[in-house]
Formats: C-alpha cells, structure tokens, sequence
C-alpha cells in the first residue's frame, strides 16, 4: 500500500504542544514524499449538463433575478457544470412588433359581444330620426303631405309608405293624388268588423287591437331584416319600408279603451254594451293602466321602427277644451290623443286652416292650410311655417305640400312660405 500512509509517523500525544514537529514542517515532510503525478492514473473528465428543462427554467428566471444571483450558483455547485448562458431568440424580421395600445375586443360567448362586432364593421346609415306627430284642423292635408313625401328616387328603388287608415280617408287620397304609385303606397284597412247581421255595432274591437298590433309587429320585424340587409350591402333592398303612417291616433285611444271594458274588466260583449254611466262606475282610477298599456303598445313598436330608419308619422285630429261648467274654450283645442304621446314624440307638426276675412270681417272664401314644426328633439331650428296648400272658391287650388319631409330636415328651399304682407314664397 503506497501513498500518504506509507509516510505517516504517530504523534506522541503525551508531550507538549511546543515540544512537538510543527505543523507546516510535517505538511512539507509529507510532500516530499508523494508520488509522482506522472505515476497516477489520471481520471476521465466527465462534463454533465442538466437536465433541459431545469436550464430553461434556470435561464428564464422562476423568480426575478434567479439566474443572476444564487440560483444558477447552486445549480452548478450541485451539479458540478459550468453555468450555460443562452441568448433569448431574437425577433425574426417577418414579425410586426405590435405598437402599444394595440388589441381587439376579447372573444366571448356573450350574445351581445358578436352584436357589438356586428355594429362595429357595419355600414352606417345617416338618416335622421323620425318619429312626428302630425295634429291639426280636419281635412288640414295632415295625411296628403305625408303620403307625398317620396322621393322620385325612392319610388324608383322600391321606397313604400305603409298608411294605416283608421280615418277612411287614405284610399281616397291615393286615388285622387298618386294613382301613379300603387306599388309604393299601401293603404292597410285595421278595422276588424263582426260578421253577424244582428250585431250592434259594425267593429269587433278586441279584433281591431289584435289585428292592428299583427300590421305593426310585422312592419317592425321587416325592418329588423332590412337594417342587416343594409349593414351587409351597404343598400336598401328591393322593396323596402321607409314610411309607416298611423292615421288616427284618436280612433286607436278609444279603440283601446272599447278593448279594455270588453276583454280585460269584462263588463259587456260589445261597444253599445260598454257604453255609458252604468259602466263607467265601475272602472275604478287605477283600471285605466288597461288602457294606457295598450295605447302605449303602439307607441313602443312607434319608437323602435324610428331607431331602425323608418320614418313614422301618427295622425289625430283636433278635440274642443272645456271650462269646469262644461263650456266649450274657443281657441283651446287639444290633439285628440292621449296626453303623454307628445312626450314620446321626436317631432311634431300642427297643421291650420286660416280662412280669410275681408276688411268688414266676411269670409271671402280662401283658405290657407299651414304647417307649423312645433319642436324637433333632433335641432332647435323651428322654420317658416310651410303653406300645404290654397283653395279658392271658383278655382281648382293649388297643392305645395311639405317637402321638408321627404329626407327628415322638416325644412327645404321647395317648401312654400309667406313672406311680408302676405305673398306667398312658392318655388
């Protein structure tokens, strides 16, 4: 056996520490004795490395400033390998760095997030918002200058007008003023009659309510389809609504409250058994909700085909006001409509007839229609009231009409005014 063994020496324990051989002469002693290294089988070098993943997770930090500091040393110490450094990839050139602030919306199974992108890459309509009353004297034209607000243009692309005609009055005046758009002006009829040759009264009112909510549910859902035809196309399709006219706003009051004492209080059959003070008394104050819920049904799917571009206009007439003795307020009539419509409203219009007075006061037998934009929500411009028209004894008249109202302005250089000392403005 060689090696340091074969030159070690006991220590005699029992002297002194000084008496003893000093430390750094026995290491010297020792050395020289020591073979040579040239004798000694050298052993192989093996370099391990570690595992790849803990080198990933070494060279990417699990902490900060792992890899900088103590965490690559142990590493190392307990694997016995010099640290490996590797450079992060850089960037290929066919890369677009992204800017910052740059990001799209999330994806989401939420319903309202594909509407959103649906909005977002759709084409836009600049169409104003239209939804105006019209009120005003009888046979005022409040229902000529609405069916004659189509454009030439429009009636060539398939532009309609859908005339819900509570009044009567709208075959009428289709016939006698635009035989030539037939396909462009529908003249629907909502009245339901009851078929029973007995009956007291013509109309089945909870009939009427039904089939005149049927005519604008469906007008509503085509104007849904319409609207994403328009943000795909980029055009309206062939044919299309632009214009629905709800012609008595009066009738559609008192059709709804006919409806509520039949259907919903049950107090009678019909109109004629409904009616009158025995009745009455029985509808306490808060059994009138029956009636506004139903009014305002209309007024709902109103607002909604607004928001979907389709110009809407509803129609009444013109009803006296009473003192508290039941004396009529000359001067202080009131739209036949229920009080809170004109809240709803986007715009209204009053339409007057003025007849003319000679200077002993005597009618001379002009009358002048005018229309009056009363409010617009959308603008605080209120025009010059607009001559609709002027009819003469003797003469056959002449028909401005509103041309304000083909594209929404409420406003036009054709419209006709009065200008100082009473000439009339006409283009």
């Amino acid at each position: 056996m060689s090696g340091f063994l074969d030159n070690w020496k006991p220590v005699d324990t029992n002297k002194e520490p000084s008496k003893q051989t000093p430390k750094a002469e026995r290491m010297i002693e020792q050395t020289k004795n020591l073979p040579s290294t040239s004798e000694v089988t050298q052993p192989i070098i093996v370099k391990t490395y570690p595992p790849e993943s803990l080198l990933e997770n070494m060279q990417s930090g699990m902490a900060t400033g792992f890899e900088e500091t103590a965490g690559a040393e142990y590493v190392k110490e307990q694997f016995g390998v010099e640290r490996v450094v590797i450079e992060p990839e850089k960037p290929k050139d066919t890369l677009k760095p992204v800017s910052n602030g740059e990001w799209s919306y999330p994806q989401s199974a939420n319903p309202a997030a594909q509407a959103i992108a649906i909005a977002m890459s759709s084409h836009f309509r600049d169409e104003p918002k239209v939804l105006c009353g019209v009120k005003g004297d009888r046979k005022s034209g409040k229902s000529g200058i609405v069916n004659d607000s189509l454009t030439d243009e429009e009636i060539a692309n398939g532009a309609q007008i859908w005339n819900l005609d509570f009044d009567g009055g709208g075959d009428s005046t289709v016939s006698a003023h635009h035989k030539d758009k037939g396909d462009n002006i529908l003249v629907l009829n909502p009245w339901a009659t009851i078929k029973n040759a007995r009956a007291k009264v013509p109309f089945d009112y909870p009939e009427t309510y039904n089939k005149t909510m049927d005519y604008l549910n469906y007008a509503l859902e085509l104007a849904q389809k319409q609207d994403e035809y328009f943000k795909l196309h980029g055009k309206m399709p062939k044919p299309y609504l632009k214009t629905l006219v709800f012609d008595g706003m009066d009738h559609w009051l008192h059709i709804c409250g006919t409806a509520m004492k039949i259907e919903d209080l049950e107090l009678g059959p019909n109109a004629v058994a409904v009616s009158g003070r025995k009745t009455a008394t029985k509808i306490g104050r808060f059994n009138w909700e029956f009636r506004k819920n139903r009014y305002q049904a209309a007024m709902y799917v109103f607002q909604e085909l607004a928001r979907l571009n389709v110009h809407v206009y509803v129609i009444t007439g013109l009803k006296p006001s009473y003192d508290k003795n039941g004396n009529e307020i000359m001067g202080a009539d009131v739209a036949a409509w229920m009080k809170d419509t004109e809240r709803d409203l986007e715009q209204l219009i009053e339409v007057r007839i003025e007849k003319e007075r000679d200077a002993n006061g005597a009618l001379t037998g002009k009358e002048i229609s005018k229309a009056q934009l009363v409010f617009n929500r959308t603008s605080l411009r209120l025009p010059e009231p607009v001559i609709i028209y002027i009819q003469e004894s003797g003469t056959d008249g002449q028909w401005f009409g509103y041309d304000g109202l083909k594209d929404g302005s409420f406003e036009s250089d054709k419209d006709t005014t009065i200008v100082s000392d009473g000439e009339v403005n006409a283009d």
